[in-house]
This record gives C-alpha cells, sequence and structure tokens, in this order.
C-alpha cells in the first residue's frame, strides 16, 4: 500500500501526458489541411501549414494555383488572338477609307449584306458603257451616294472595331497582372516545399517504438 502511495504522483503525471497527447492528435486529424478552422485553402495565400499534413497542404495548395496558372494563360492567349484579329480589320478600314477604295470586300465584310449592295452599285457605274448619257448620270449619282454611305459604315465599324480592341486589351492586362501574382505565389510556395523537403531530410529519424 505504501508502495502504491509512493508511486501516486508519478502516475497523475503519465496519466496528464496521455491526455495531452490524445488531444494533440484529435486536433491533428480534425484539421488535416494544416490551415485555420474554415479557411478556404484555395483562399489562403501566404499560409503556412503547421503540423505533420505541412507538405501535402503545400503541395496541394501549389498544384492548385499551376492549375489556375494555365487556365489564366489559355484565357490570355485567346484575348490576344481577338486582339491580332480586330487590329488587322482595323487596319483594313483605315487602307480602304485614306485610298477611298470601296470596291475592295476584305473577308470580315463580305458577310455584311449592306456593304456588298453598296458596293454592287459602286461597281455597276464604274463597268457601265453605252451612248445613254441620263444612264450614266443616274449611274453615276447612285455610286456618290452608295460611297458616302458605304464610307460611313465602314467609319463606323472602324470605331466600333477600335472600341473592342481596347476592352480586350484592358481584359488581357488584368490577366497578365493575375499572371504576375499567380507565379510570385507559384515561386512562394514551391520555396516552402523545398524547405520543408530539406527540413525532413535533416532531421534525425525517429527513435523506433
Amino acid at each position: 500500500m505504501s508502495s502504491l502511495k509512493g508511486h501516486a504522483p508519478w502516475l497523475w503525471l503519465a496519466a496528464l501526458v496521455v491526455s495531452a497527447a490524445l488531444v494533440a492528435t484529435l486536433r491533428t486529424e480534425s484539421e488535416p489541411s494544416g490551415l485555420p478552422p474554415g479557411a478556404d485553402p484555395a483562399n489562403t495565400r501566404g499560409v503556412v501549414a503547421s503540423g505533420p499534413n505541412n507538405l501535402a497542404a503545400l503541395a496541394r495548395r501549389l498544384q492548385l494555383i499551376q492549375g489556375r496558372s494555365v487556365q489564366v494563360r489559355e484565357q490570355l492567349a485567346t484575348l490576344q488572338a481577338e486582339g491580332a484579329t480586330r487590329r488587322q480589320q482595323i487596319a483594313a478600314l483605315d487602307a480602304m477609307l485614306a485610298a477611298d477604295s470601296f470596291t475592295e470586300c476584305p473577308p470580315f465584310l463580305s458577310e455584311d449584306t449592306t456593304v456588298r449592295a453598296l458596293q454592287k452599285i459602286i461597281r455597276e457605274a464604274a463597268s457601265a458603257t453605252g451612248p445613254d448619257e441620263s444612264d450614266h448620270d443616274r449611274l453615276n449619282t447612285s455610286a456618290t451616294v452608295a460611297r458616302e454611305r458605304l464610307r460611313r459604315k465602314l467609319e463606323v465599324r472602324r470605331d466600333q472595331l477600335s472600341r473592342e480592341a481596347a476592352d480586350l486589351n484592358t481584359q488581357a492586362e488584368d490577366l497578365r497582372q493575375r499572371l504576375r501574382i499567380q507565379s510570385e505565389e507559384i515561386d512562394h510556395l514551391d520555396r516552402q516545399v523545398r524547405e520543408e523537403l530539406r527540413n525532413r531530410s535533416s532531421s534525425p529519424p525517429a527513435p523506433a517504438p
């Protein structure tokens, strides 16, 4: 009986250590990502996870940001291609307006029935032959009206394309900024992963039970 009383303080201390270890284990299992409870791993930048799942949490976060970066790059490539197309179309319209040449029909205008109809009037007047002066005057008058209408239409189309090109450029710049931020975060997470791997490789192995 006296022996049991002598060991009572040690038994109480051992029970306390076991209880603390049990609480720590339950807490680790309830937060496998190493992030604060309720935190969204997709929107948590620069969070360093703690506990045995640190490396796994960092790797998941790195993979998520890399996947998003690929998507943003694809979106940026699409916008850049659309912007280049708009600029080519604007250049074609500028050339037509500067040269006062309205019988050419770039591919992007070929589906516009109004443009084709006005161009047809201009071509008929240019190719008209015959002795009838009244017919020539009528065709020339019609061609003059058609040219003015076509010029205004092309100017409106050029202005519309210019606005679209500017909007595409703004969207592309926003995506470039997002890529820069993602690139910085990827570098940051990559350094964290490498550091965690170095820490694990340099840590002494746990003693066998």
